[in-house]
C-alpha cells in the first residue's frame, strides 16, 4: 500500500500539481511579455502606414521595408524549421508527439520572428506563436527540473499550451477544452488536471501582470445588452450555413492554394516566397488598412456595426487568399483571430442582408455577428464545444448563449456532411509530411513488461499519451493486478505501433512502462529490422 501511494504521488500528484503549476506561472509570464510587445510592433506598424498613406512618396522605402523584414523572417525560420506556419496546428503536433522541437531555441526564434510578422502587418494572429510558447515552456519545465522523468513530458507540454491558449486569449475554459476537443481529441483524468492547473496559475499569473501593468487580460471589451428572442432564432441557423458553406470553401481554398506554391510554383526558393508575402502585405497596407493585420480592429468595427457590405465582401475575399499564402509560405503567426474575422465578416454581411429585407431588427446586428465568429470557428477547426465556451467567456456571455449554440451546430453539421478534415488537421498533415519525407517507416510488434514503479502503474490504456500511432493490442495481467482494469507492475503489453525514430520510440515507451531487460530490447531492434517498410 506504501508503495502505491509513493507511486500515485510521484506520477500523479507532483507532475499535475507542482509541475503544472510552474509551467503556467512561467507561460503566464512569456505570454504577458509576449502580448505587451506585440502591441507595442502593431501599434508601431499602423503609424508607419498611417504616415506612409500620407505621405505616398515614402511608399519603396515601405515596400524595401518589407522585403527586408522577409529576408530577415526566412533566416530566423531556418534556424527553427518548427515556427514556421500556424503556432496552434504546430504546438498539436507537438502534444501528439508527430514532430520534434528544441524548446529553448523555438521560444527565441518564436519571439523574434512573429515581431517581423507584426510589424509588417501580415494577416496573422498573436494566440498560435503564444499556444506554441506555453508548450515550449512545459517542455523546459521538464528538461530542467524533472529531466529523469519524462514519461511526463507531453502532459506537462500539454498544461502549457493550455495555459498559453488561456492568457491568449482571456478564455481559461476554453483553454482547457482545448487539451480535449483539439490537442488529444480525449478525455483523461491526468490530462484534466494538469491543463486545469496550468490554466488556473497562469490566468493568476497574467491576470496580477495586467492589473499591475494597468492592461486588460480579455481579447475583447464589448459586451451585448439585446437578447436574440427564440422566435428569431432562424436568424442564427442561417448564419450557420453560410459560415459552414464558407468554412468548407475556405479548407478548398487553403489546399488550392498549397498545391499553387508547392507543386505548381515548388521550384522557387522559401526566401522568395516570404519576401513576396511580405511585399504583397504592405501593398495592401498601402491600400487599406482594414486588409492587413491580425483583423482585431475589423471585429471590433464590426461588433459595433459600422460594417460597410460591399467593403466586408471585398475584406473577406482578399484576407481569406493573403492568410492562407501567409500559411503556405510559412510566416509565423496564429490562424485564430483571423479565423473570428472572417466569421465576423460572414455575420456581418447575413445580418445586412437581413436588416435590408426588414426581417430583422438592426439592434440584433451585433448577435449575429458574434454567431459568424463562433460558428466559423467550431467549423474550420472542427471544435465545436471550445467555440461555444469561447463566445460565452470572450464573446456574448450566457445571455445569447442559445443563438451561438444553434449556429455552431449548423455550420458544424454542414462540414460534417461534406465530409472534409478540419483545417488544423490539413496544417498538421503537412507538417508532418514535411518532418519525415524521405525517411523509411518501421512497423513493429512487440511486448513490454511493466515495471514496478512505472509511470503506467495504476493507470488505464486510454489515460496513457502512448507514441504516435502506438496500439496496445492485449494486456496479460500478472497474478497481483488481474481483476484490475489499470495496469499493473508485472503486466505484459503487446504493442504495435509504426516509426520513423525507432530508438526514439523505445526510449518513449520505455519512459512510460519502465526499462526493458537486455533480451526485450533486442527483441525489439530485430523485429523492428525484419518489419522496415518505405515510406510511401
Amino acid at each position: 500500500m506504501k508503495t502505491e501511494r509513493l507511486t500515485y504521488i510521484k506520477n500523479i500528484l507532483i507532475p499535475c500539481l507542482v509541475f503544472s503549476s510552474l509551467t503556467g506561472i512561467f507561460t503566464g509570464m512569456a505570454v504577458f511579455a509576449f502580448r505587451m510587445a506585440a502591441s507595442a510592433v502593431i501599434a508601431l506598424s499602423g503609424h508607419v502606414y498611417v504616415f506612409v498613406r500620407a505621405e505616398p512618396i515614402w511608399l519603396p522605402l515601405l515596400l524595401g521595408g518589407a522585403a527586408t523584414l522577409g529576408l530577415l523572417e526566412s533566416l530566423l525560420l531556418h534556424v527553427s524549421r518548427n515556427c514556421r506556419g500556424g503556432g496552434i496546428p504546430t504546438a498539436v503536433a507537438l502534444l501528439r508527439g508527430l514532430i520534434h522541437f528544441h524548446w529553448i531555441k523555438s521560444i527565441f526564434v518564436l519571439f523574434a520572428s512573429a515581431m517581423m510578422s507584426f510589424l509588417a502587418a501580415l494577416p496573422l494572429g498573436n494566440e498560435g506563436p503564444c499556444v506554441q510558447m506555453g508548450t515550449a515552456m512545459g517542455r523546459g519545465t521538464v528538461r530542467v527540473f524533472a529531466k529523469k522523468n519524462p514519461a511526463w513530458d507531453r502532459y506537462i507540454m500539454t498544461g502549457g499550451a493550455c495555459a498559453g491558449f488561456a492568457v491568449a486569449t482571456g478564455a481559461p475554459l476554453s483553454g482547457i477544452l482545448f487539451a480535449f476537443e483539439e490537442a488529444h481529441r480525449r478525455f483523461s483524468p491526468m490530462i484534466f488536471m494538469t491543463a486545469a492547473v496550468a490554466v488556473v496559475s497562469s490566468t493568476v499569473t497574467a491576470n496580477a501582470l495586467c492589473g499591475w501593468s494597468g492592461t486588460r487580460l480579455s481579447m475583447f471589451g464589448f459586451s451585448l445588452d439585446t437578447v436574440l428572442p427564440p422566435e428569431n432564432l432562424w436568424a442564427a441557423l442561417i448564419v450557420g450555413i453560410v459560415t459552414g458553406v464558407c468554412a468548407v470553401l475556405f479548407t478548398k481554398l487553403y489546399r488550392m492554394v498549397g498545391r499553387l506554391l508547392n507543386q505548381t510554383l515548388k521550384k522557387l526558393p522559401f526566401t522568395l516566397k516570404l519576401v513576396f508575402v511580405f511585399v504583397a502585405v504592405a501593398l495592401l497596407g498601402f491600400a487599406s488598412a482594414e486588409l492587413i493585420g491580425s483583423g482585431h480592429s475589423l471585429i471590433d468595427v464590426l461588433l459595433e456595426g459600422h460594417g460597410v457590405w460591399y467593403l466586408s465582401v471585398l475584406y473577406l475575399c482578399v484576407r481569406a487568399v493573403m492568410l492562407l499564402f501567409a500559411n503556405h509560405a510559412c510566416a509565423t503567426g496564429g490562424l485564430f483571430v483571423p479565423s473570428l474575422a472572417f466569421g465576423a465578416l460572414i455575420g456581418s454581411l447575413c445580418a445586412d442582408a437581413m436588416v435590408a429585407m426588414g426581417v430583422l431588427s438592426p439592434e440584433y446586428y451585433g448577435i449575429l455577428v458574434t454567431v459568424g465568429m463562433a460558428s466559423f470557428l467550431g467549423a474550420s477547426a472542427r471544435t465545436p464545444i471550445m467555440a461555444v465556451s469561447f463566445a460565452a467567456e470572450a464573446l456574448c456571455g450566457f445571455t445569447n448563449l442559445l443563438p451561438v449554440v444553434v449556429g455552431v451546430a449548423i455550420s458544424f453539421l454542414v462540414i460534417e456532411t461534406v465530409g472534409l478534415a478540419g483545417f488544423n488537421d490539413t496544417v498538421i498533415e503537412n507538417k508532418v509530411e514535411a518532418e519525415h519525407r524521405g525517411k523509411t517507416a518501421q512497423i513493429v510488434d512487440t511486448r513490454l513488461t511493466v515495471a514496478g514503479g512505472a509511470f503506467a502503474v495504476g493507470k488505464e490504456i486510454r489515460d496513457i499519451l502512448w507514441p504516435p500511432s502506438c496500439v496496445i493490442l492485449s494486456v496479460h495481467k500478472s497474478t497481483a493486478s488481474e481483476g484490475s482494469f489499470a495496469i499493473g507492475e508485472g503486466d505484459v503489453l503487446q504493442v504495435h505501433y509504426r516509426t520513423f525514430d525507432p530508438p526514439e520510440t523505445v526510449r518513449e515507451l520505455e519512459a512510460l512502462v519502465g526499462s526493458q531487460d537486455k533480451d526485450t530490447e533486442r527483441r525489439m531492434h530485430e523485429e523492428e529490422e525484419n518489419d522496415s517498410i518505405p515510406e510511401q
